[in-house]
């Protein structure tokens, strides 16, 4: 992994002015199954709606590279009784991909949560076809557990989803 100076802290109010600069990218929203057919225009008021959904997550870190905001990191669906959750991750720009930035974030993420949250099971989904993000999941020690075929429909087309997890007991070094 790169040494670069990632770093997660907790969403603050003016993090949304990040989001609210930055024009959405075709290529990444493709990759969270958005429709690219329908890109919103950037505005601050849509980014105080996004920061405030996301500070609404049991934990929702802001990803700082050298003390810039340039993505999100959040655990949600937090079932206590057996101890998992589901991780999402989302990077602003385009220029921050393939960098090393989201497997730095993620491996924070598991110290915590496998840590101080004392969680059992991570898992995630990702679109099959979103290959940048499956080699880093596979990096981070995440394992291809099943494929939901056709489980999202994005622009006219169906894709399969592939449902990856982690245990606390998996070798993630």
């Amino acid at each position: 992994m790169p040494d670069l100076n990632v770093t997660l802290r907790i969403p603050q109010p003016s993090d949304a002015v990040a989001p609210a600069n930055v024009p959405p990218s075709a290529e990444i929203v493709r990759m969270y199954g958005g429709d690219v057919r329908a890109l919103p225009e950037p505005s601050l008021t849509r980014s105080v709606g996004w920061l405030t959904w996301l500070r609404d997550h049991p934990f929702a870190r802001m990803i700082d590279l050298d003390n810039v905001p340039v993505g999100h990191v959040r655990l949600h669906a937090l079932v206590d009784a057996d101890r998992r959750a589901r991780l999402a991750i989302g990077l602003f720009r385009e220029t921050h991909l393939n960098r090393g930035i989201g497997r730095r974030a993620i491996a924070l993420t598991l110290d915590h949560a496998f840590g101080e949250m004392a969680l059992h099971r991570l898992d995630l989904r990702v679109l099959a076809y979103n290959t940048r993000a499956i080699r880093c999941y596979l990096a981070c020690g995440f394992r291809h557990e099943g494929t939901e075929r056709e489980a999202a429909k994005v622009g006219d087309a169906w894709h399969d989803e592939w449902v990856m997890g982690i245990l606390a007991s998996d070798d993630r070094r």
